[in-house]
């Protein structure tokens, strides 16, 4: 198996899907056929049970036969978004977790962390509406999470400098109202935080720290 052959693996099982278009994006584009070239990469490893094919959309999607989803799970748009936010921010990521667990269950869930342009993040990909009362207990959950400084230690921490605690970026189409002592942010897209990444949003705004 190529080096290419274990990335493609390897992404497909952090994102539990992608398409094909996807992998292109990821692993093609340099190509002279990436369609072609992919097609044929993406039929080999399904043959040999590495990932699973479902066409129930068109360009096909792709699932992880390692950590696998339902081809009906209500939870693909969700990953999909994930994706995309992560294709969007690639060359400026030092990492990129999805689904990070934080502790034992009852502790905040984020969709996802980031080291964007050397800052840590918390991400929330918000596709459906949260009421105040909802989108106040998730806040909560982080403002909890804080006072546990279980997140001091993390090795992302500059040792350099006094530990502080991740921003919180929020995509949604929705604005929310959010009263909380923590930097919570929030943007339409990752292109949006992208053009903004330059400003106060990373670099005027302090974050709270021990």
């Amino acid at each position: 198996m190529s080096k290419r052959d274990k990335q493609i693996i390897s992404i497909i099982n952090k994102f539990k899907c992608l398409d094909r278009d996807d992998v292109i994006k990821l692993f093609f584009l340099s190509k002279k056929n990436p369609i072609s070239n992919c097609n044929t990469v993406l039929r080999r490893l399904t043959d040999r049970g590495y990932i699973k094919q479902s066409k129930r959309q068109i360009p096909a999607l792709y699932f992880s036969t390692e950590k696998p989803i339902k081809e009906t799970s209500q939870k693909i748009p969700h990953f999909r978004e994930l994706f995309k936010v992560y294709i969007t921010l690639k060359h400026y990521l030092g990492t990129f977790e999805v689904e990070p667990k934080l502790g034992p269950q009852g502790v905040v869930e984020p969709d996802a962390f980031m080291i964007f342009n050397k800052t840590p993040f918390f991400v929330e990909v918000q596709l459906t509406f949260y009421n105040k009362k909802l989108i106040t207990e998730k806040i909560k959950r982080y403002e909890s999470y804080f006072h546990s400084n279980e997140w001091v230690s993390f090795p992302w921490q500059k040792k350099e400098s006094s530990p502080f605690f991740p921003y919180i970026v929020i995509f949604t189409d929705k604005e929310y109202e959010i009263d909380s002592f923590l930097q919570v942010i929030q943007f339409k897209s990752a292109s949006e935080l992208l053009i903004n990444s330059n400003q106060e949003v990373t670099n005027n705004v302090s974050t709270p720290s021990v």
